[in-house]
């Protein structure tokens, strides 16, 4: 029995291609994906592409401007988004997983809602999550996405926009015993689940 000859380099590349990304964890996954690298490599494994199942901006309707409005770098991708009155959508193109093409105006994030001085939540679309961000000092806003995996990462404020300032606005009344919050699907309010 021989092997075809041409199967094996793209055999062994995909291989080493599939050991870099189980070692990278979560975010070097979706940091390789999501560039030049990941399009290459699904490309070369025959990994079929098509457009992220996302609706864009000016299908889903705004709601109030709040202080985090404006544009960041995802620090994990290098791409940009724009927050903009309750949802957030891409100002780049990159792909998802490999597989999930986003494209400029996609929906990336919704539902935005600031439940203190410094801390918001939204749902993170292409992970499907919860997402929780608390604005830092120097205007950073730091995401942690309650996905499977979970997924972390940094927004950056793009130049030209102006930082939130914390405890501008006066948030929504939460409990403060409360460390589990999320969204009533059929309500919209801010629920405690502990």
């Amino acid at each position: 029995m021989t092997m075809n000859t041409n199967l094996m380099p793209r055999l062994s590349a995909g291989l080493v291609a599939i050991g870099l990304l189980a070692n990278a964890g979560c975010a070097g996954t979706e940091a390789l994906a999501a560039g030049p690298m990941g399009d290459a490599f699904a490309a070369a494994a025959g990994i079929p592409q098509m457009d992220a199942f996302l609706q864009y901006e000016t299908q889903v309707p705004p709601g109030q401007a709040l202080p985090i409005d404006g544009d960041y770098t995802i620090s994990t991708l290098g791409k940009r988004i724009r927050i903009d009155r309750g949802r957030s959508y891409a100002l780049d193109p990159w792909t998802h997983a490999m597989t999930l093409k986003i494209r400029p105006n996609m929906v990336v994030g919704k539902d935005f809602r600031q439940i203190s001085a410094t801390e918001y939540t939204s749902q993170d679309l292409p992970l499907l999550g919860t997402a929780t961000m608390k604005v830092q000092p120097d205007g950073r806003i730091a995401v942690n996405v309650a996905s499977v995996p979970p997924y972390s990462y940094f927004l950056i404020p793009v130049e030209g926009t102006t930082a939130p300032a914390p405890g501008q606005d006066q948030p929504p009344q939460v409990d403060e015993d409360c460390q589990n919050l999320d969204i009533d699907p059929a309500s919209g309010e801010l629920i405690c689940l502990d």
